[in-house]
């Protein structure tokens, strides 16, 4: 029995999937990314937006977070979460999930 709806789970995939996309990316680039505004879609017919945020560590790398949010049937939003680390040498460590709640 599925717990949450099938729009999410499509949601949630096209974050992970920006996420994905965005670790392929050059250091430098992923450094210059613009904190413009956030891209508006539909899932499902339901609207949803996706920002990317990058920001500096005192390591000299970036954290890079692609932050979704879908509205919900009834009330509420639906946030969907991906994120990772970027060094200048190009190597990508895993964000931790805990630190995911900074952007609930």
């Amino acid at each position: 029995m599925r717990t949450f709806p099938k729009s999410l789970a499509t949601f949630r995939n096209i974050v992970e999937e920006r996420g994905k996309r965005l670790r392929g990316v050059p250091f430098a680039n992923l450094e210059q990314l613009p904190q413009g505004p956030a891209e508006h879609l539909n899932v499902e017919s339901r609207p949803a937006t996706i920002g990317i945020i990058v920001q500096p560590l005192p390591s000299g790398g970036i954290r890079v977070v692609i932050q979704g949010f879908m509205k919900a049937r009834l009330l509420g939003h639906h946030v969907a979460l991906d994120g990772f680390y970027k060094y200048p040498d190009e190597t990508v460590a895993a964000m931790p999930q805990e630190e995911f709640y900074e952007f609930d």
